[in-house]
């Protein structure tokens, strides 16, 4: 169906999105070294931008974009940033299995507007696909003895995916023909870097507080990590989004079980039965992909 350097460029893709959150939440839950999202993110960013755009240079061998192009990478970049605000801000206070389930609703919501708005002939496999996928995500949210835990992080975590759909499609509908999407997606990371130090400001970070990060290798390590994964896991799905706008982000929809499934190991986060459905629900819905 898709190349085998499609399958690579989408697979490594898929991997670092799972890993983003698990690191970023390990950073964030250090006690006593005055780490906080507020911190967190310029360096976080910074390094993401370093790295897509190390990233970039070593395949394309250039950074070179014009004017207008730049202007909406500004503005892509600004959303993005926003976004991670929002993200970071819930992650830091709730579990990431369900902040990072949440996040993964937003591949289901850019497939289908990819779909809808591009007019893609697989509306209709794409749209059965995305609600089987909505409903293992509802599962994988769901406690079993609780219900549904709907925290105003839950909210903060579903503007932010809102924010990124509306980047990614800005993203997408604006790319001249003859432009790279890995130089695209790089400049995109350095606006984001540069407004996230802007936004710093009226936030009133402590700029101790992030030279922190550079005195100590147990605080700056999972930055760096959490950054690289996600400066070159995105800049791979930039180009696997711009090859197939619909099908793309359904495939990485599968970093969301995976997500769950290592911060039960690795955080301890309890799976329910529930849950447990919900991963099997999303893969199903990977699945139908290629047999509808």
């Amino acid at each position: 169906m898709f190349s085998a350097v499609y399958w690579v460029v989408i697979t490594l893709a898929t991997a670092s999105f799972a890993l983003i959150s698990i690191i970023s939440k390990v950073a964030l839950s250090r006690k006593g070294k005055l780490i906080s999202y507020k911190s967190f993110l310029p360096t976080y960013l910074s390094f993401s931008a370093l790295f897509a755009v190390i990233t970039t240079l070593f395949i394309t061998r250039s950074l070179y974009i014009n004017y207008n192009v730049v202007l909406y990478a500004a503005l892509t970049g600004f959303i993005y940033c926003l976004a991670a605000y929002f993200f970071f801000f819930s992650i830091e206070r709730e579990k990431v299995a369900i902040i990072g389930t949440v996040n993964g609703s937003q591949f289901i919501l850019l497939s289908f507007f990819s779909a809808l708005l591009f007019l893609h002939s697989v509306i209709i496999v794409d749209s059965i696909a995305s609600v089987v996928m909505l409903i293992g995500v509802v599962l994988l949210s769901v406690n079993s003895v609780t219900g549904v835990k709907a925290s105003k992080y839950v909210f903060l975590a579903l503007a932010a995916n809102i924010l990124w759909v509306i980047m990614w499609l800005i993203f997408y509908s604006t790319i001249p023909v003859g432009v790279s999407p890995l130089i695209y997606y790089s400049w995109l990371s350095i606006f984001a870097a540069i407004f996230s130090i802007l936004f710093s400001i009226p936030l009133k970070t402590k700029w101790r507080s992030i030279q922190r990060y550079f005195k100590s290798k147990d605080i700056i390590t999972p930055v760096v990590f959490a950054g690289f994964f996600n400066g070159f896991g995105t800049v791979l799905f930039s180009l696997a989004y711009v090859f197939n706008s619909a099908y793309s982000p359904l495939i990485s929809e599968i970093s969301l079980p995976a997500l769950v499934v290592i911060s039960f190991i690795f955080l301890k986060e309890r799976l329910r039965i529930t849950q447990i459905i919900g991963v099997f629900t999303v893969i199903l819905s990977i699945l139908l992909l290629f047999f509808l």
